[in-house]
Protein backbone atom coordinates (compact mmCIF):
# COMPACT_ATOMS: atom_id res chain seq x y z
CA UNK A 1 0.00 0.00 0.00
CA UNK A 2 1.60 3.47 -1.21
CA UNK A 3 1.43 6.07 1.12
CA UNK A 4 0.02 8.71 -1.60
CA UNK A 5 -2.10 8.04 -5.05
CA UNK A 6 -2.87 11.31 -7.40
CA UNK A 7 -5.55 11.93 -9.58
CA UNK A 8 -4.03 15.22 -11.39
CA UNK A 9 -5.69 17.19 -14.26
CA UNK A 10 -1.85 16.64 -16.15
CA UNK A 11 1.87 15.44 -15.71
CA UNK A 12 2.67 19.40 -14.50
CA UNK A 13 0.50 19.13 -11.70
CA UNK A 14 1.76 15.90 -10.65
CA UNK A 15 5.11 17.08 -10.75
CA UNK A 16 4.31 19.89 -7.91
CA UNK A 17 2.22 17.86 -5.83
CA UNK A 18 5.24 15.40 -5.82
CA UNK A 19 8.01 17.81 -4.42
CA UNK A 20 5.07 19.69 -2.06
CA UNK A 21 4.27 15.88 -0.04
CA UNK A 22 8.45 15.64 -0.25
CA UNK A 23 9.13 19.19 1.40
CA UNK A 24 5.63 18.94 3.76
CA UNK A 25 7.10 15.42 5.36
CA UNK A 26 10.65 16.51 5.13
CA UNK A 27 11.00 13.25 3.11
CA UNK A 28 12.68 13.37 -0.50
CA UNK A 29 12.56 9.26 -0.28
CA UNK A 30 8.62 9.65 -0.35
CA UNK A 31 8.37 10.04 -4.24
CA UNK A 32 8.57 6.53 -4.14
CA UNK A 33 5.62 6.02 -1.98
CA UNK A 34 3.87 8.33 -4.31
CA UNK A 35 1.96 7.14 -7.53
CA UNK A 36 -0.65 8.17 -9.91
CA UNK A 37 -3.49 6.64 -10.19
CA UNK A 38 -5.76 8.20 -13.03
CA UNK A 39 -6.16 6.43 -16.07
CA UNK A 40 -5.06 8.34 -18.94
CA UNK A 41 -1.56 8.32 -17.21
CA UNK A 42 -1.10 4.99 -19.05
CA UNK A 43 -1.31 7.42 -22.45
CA UNK A 44 2.04 7.77 -24.41
CA UNK A 45 5.01 8.71 -23.62
CA UNK A 46 5.04 11.42 -26.08
CA UNK A 47 1.58 12.98 -24.69
CA UNK A 48 3.50 12.94 -20.87
CA UNK A 49 6.65 14.43 -21.71
CA UNK A 50 4.32 17.07 -24.28
CA UNK A 51 1.51 18.16 -21.02
CA UNK A 52 -1.31 17.15 -23.59
CA UNK A 53 -3.33 14.93 -21.38
CA UNK A 54 -5.84 14.77 -18.61
CA UNK A 55 -7.65 17.67 -18.10
CA UNK A 56 -10.52 18.31 -15.94
CA UNK A 57 -12.68 16.18 -17.75
CA UNK A 58 -10.89 13.40 -17.78
CA UNK A 59 -10.16 13.91 -14.58
CA UNK A 60 -14.07 14.08 -13.37
CA UNK A 61 -14.68 10.88 -15.69
CA UNK A 62 -11.54 9.39 -13.74
CA UNK A 63 -12.84 9.76 -10.43
CA UNK A 64 -16.12 8.32 -11.14
CA UNK A 65 -14.87 5.13 -11.77
CA UNK A 66 -14.91 1.71 -9.99
CA UNK A 67 -11.00 2.12 -10.45
CA UNK A 68 -10.99 5.31 -8.46
CA UNK A 69 -12.79 3.65 -5.60
CA UNK A 70 -10.45 0.74 -5.57
CA UNK A 71 -6.95 3.19 -5.60
CA UNK A 72 -8.60 4.75 -2.86
CA UNK A 73 -9.25 1.36 -0.72
CA UNK A 74 -6.27 0.33 -1.93
CA UNK A 75 -3.82 3.38 -0.45
CA UNK A 76 -3.62 5.68 2.32
CA UNK A 77 -4.96 9.03 0.58
CA UNK A 78 -5.77 9.83 -2.50
CA UNK A 79 -5.11 13.32 -3.60
CA UNK A 80 -7.19 15.03 -6.59
CA UNK A 81 -5.53 17.82 -8.34
CA UNK A 82 -7.89 20.56 -10.42
CA UNK A 83 -8.08 23.84 -11.16
CA UNK A 84 -11.24 26.25 -11.44
CA UNK A 85 -9.84 28.11 -14.75
CA UNK A 86 -12.58 26.05 -15.70
CA UNK A 87 -15.27 25.40 -12.99
CA UNK A 88 -18.12 27.76 -15.01
CA UNK A 89 -18.00 25.07 -17.81
CA UNK A 90 -21.38 23.92 -18.10
CA UNK A 91 -20.31 20.62 -17.54
CA UNK A 92 -18.32 22.04 -14.39
CA UNK A 93 -20.89 23.79 -13.01
CA UNK A 94 -19.38 25.90 -10.38
CA UNK A 95 -19.86 29.72 -10.47
CA UNK A 96 -17.20 32.00 -9.95
CA UNK A 97 -19.23 35.87 -9.58
CA UNK A 98 -19.24 36.55 -5.88
CA UNK A 99 -17.67 34.34 -4.16
CA UNK A 100 -14.20 34.39 -2.23
CA UNK A 101 -11.64 32.15 -3.10
CA UNK A 102 -12.02 29.95 -0.09
CA UNK A 103 -15.78 29.70 -1.20
CA UNK A 104 -14.79 28.57 -4.97
CA UNK A 105 -12.50 26.08 -3.22
CA UNK A 106 -15.15 24.80 -0.99
CA UNK A 107 -17.58 24.80 -4.16
CA UNK A 108 -15.57 22.78 -6.21
CA UNK A 109 -14.72 20.52 -3.32
CA UNK A 110 -18.75 19.99 -3.11
CA UNK A 111 -18.90 19.28 -7.15
CA UNK A 112 -15.64 16.96 -6.71
CA UNK A 113 -17.87 14.73 -3.98
CA UNK A 114 -21.10 14.70 -6.09
CA UNK A 115 -18.93 13.63 -9.19
CA UNK A 116 -17.56 11.07 -6.56
CA UNK A 117 -21.03 9.27 -5.86
CA UNK A 118 -22.38 9.79 -9.36
CA UNK A 119 -21.83 6.27 -9.90
CA UNK A 120 -22.55 4.76 -6.39
CA UNK A 121 -22.10 6.30 -2.56
CA UNK A 122 -18.78 6.60 -1.88
CA UNK A 123 -17.06 9.75 -0.69
CA UNK A 124 -18.72 9.39 3.14
CA UNK A 125 -17.38 5.77 3.92
CA UNK A 126 -13.77 7.11 2.83
CA UNK A 127 -13.63 10.93 3.43
CA UNK A 128 -10.47 10.27 5.75
CA UNK A 129 -8.16 9.17 2.88
CA UNK A 130 -9.20 11.81 0.19
CA UNK A 131 -7.82 15.07 -0.03
CA UNK A 132 -8.39 17.82 -2.40
CA UNK A 133 -5.51 19.82 -4.25
CA UNK A 134 -7.78 22.92 -5.85
CA UNK A 135 -5.61 25.59 -7.74
CA UNK A 136 -7.49 28.91 -8.17
CA UNK A 137 -7.37 29.89 -11.02
CA UNK A 138 -4.64 27.05 -11.91
CA UNK A 139 -1.43 25.50 -10.30
CA UNK A 140 1.14 27.82 -11.94
CA UNK A 141 -0.27 30.46 -9.43
CA UNK A 142 1.03 28.12 -6.58
CA UNK A 143 4.15 28.43 -8.39
CA UNK A 144 4.16 32.16 -9.25
CA UNK A 145 5.64 33.63 -5.80
CA UNK A 146 8.77 31.51 -6.55
CA UNK A 147 9.97 33.81 -9.28
CA UNK A 148 8.24 37.02 -8.41
CA UNK A 149 7.67 38.97 -4.61
CA UNK A 150 3.63 39.36 -5.30
CA UNK A 151 2.44 42.49 -3.37
CA UNK A 152 -1.01 41.17 -3.95
CA UNK A 153 -1.88 37.86 -4.34
CA UNK A 154 -2.69 36.56 -8.33
CA UNK A 155 -4.83 34.21 -9.40
CA UNK A 156 -4.81 35.07 -13.30
CA UNK A 157 -2.82 34.78 -16.00
CA UNK A 158 -0.50 32.79 -13.88
CA UNK A 159 1.25 30.83 -16.93
CA UNK A 160 2.47 33.63 -19.16
CA UNK A 161 3.18 35.48 -15.68
CA UNK A 162 5.37 32.91 -14.94
CA UNK A 163 6.82 32.53 -18.23
CA UNK A 164 8.01 36.18 -18.17
CA UNK A 165 9.45 36.02 -14.39
CA UNK A 166 11.49 33.13 -14.17
CA UNK A 167 15.13 33.61 -15.36
CA UNK A 168 16.66 30.41 -14.85
CA UNK A 169 13.72 28.20 -16.35
CA UNK A 170 12.31 28.22 -19.91
CA UNK A 171 8.55 27.56 -18.84
CA UNK A 172 7.34 25.02 -20.66
CA UNK A 173 4.09 22.96 -20.32
CA UNK A 174 5.91 19.22 -19.03
CA UNK A 175 6.74 17.00 -16.68
CA UNK A 176 10.58 18.01 -16.44
CA UNK A 177 9.87 21.86 -16.12
CA UNK A 178 7.39 21.61 -13.50
CA UNK A 179 9.57 19.27 -11.84
CA UNK A 180 12.73 22.03 -11.87
CA UNK A 181 10.26 24.98 -11.14
CA UNK A 182 8.88 23.51 -8.01
CA UNK A 183 11.94 21.42 -6.48
CA UNK A 184 12.17 24.57 -4.05
CA UNK A 185 9.31 23.39 -2.27
CA UNK A 186 11.64 19.68 -1.03
CA UNK A 187 12.54 22.72 1.66
CA UNK A 188 10.18 22.84 4.18
CA UNK A 189 10.79 26.06 5.40
CA UNK A 190 10.19 27.67 2.18
CA UNK A 191 7.12 25.36 1.19
CA UNK A 192 5.65 27.16 4.44
CA UNK A 193 6.53 30.72 3.23
CA UNK A 194 5.59 30.37 -0.73
CA UNK A 195 2.47 28.30 0.61
CA UNK A 196 1.15 31.57 2.80
CA UNK A 197 1.07 33.79 0.03
CA UNK A 198 -1.36 31.85 -2.14
CA UNK A 199 -5.10 31.06 -0.87
CA UNK A 200 -5.71 27.99 -2.30
CA UNK A 201 -2.29 26.50 -1.62
CA UNK A 202 -2.58 27.48 1.78
CA UNK A 203 -5.95 25.57 2.15
CA UNK A 204 -4.23 22.81 0.11
CA UNK A 205 -1.67 22.83 2.53
CA UNK A 206 -3.50 23.09 5.79
CA UNK A 207 -5.54 19.57 4.82
CA UNK A 208 -2.35 17.45 4.64
CA UNK A 209 -2.22 14.88 7.52
CA UNK A 210 0.39 16.30 9.65
CA UNK A 211 2.14 13.04 9.89
CA UNK A 212 2.17 9.40 8.08
CA UNK A 213 2.58 6.44 9.09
Amino acid sequence: MLKFGLACEGVTDQAVIENILCGFYNDKELRQEIKSFQTLFDATQKKQLDGEFGGWEELFSFIATKRFRQDVINNHYMIIQVDTDCSEHKNFGISQHNCSIKELVERVRERLILQINSKKPFYEVYKHKIIFAISVHSLECWLLPICKDLKAEKITGCFESLQRECKDIKVEKNYTTYDKLSRVFLKNKDLLKISSKNSSFDIFIKSLPKTIS
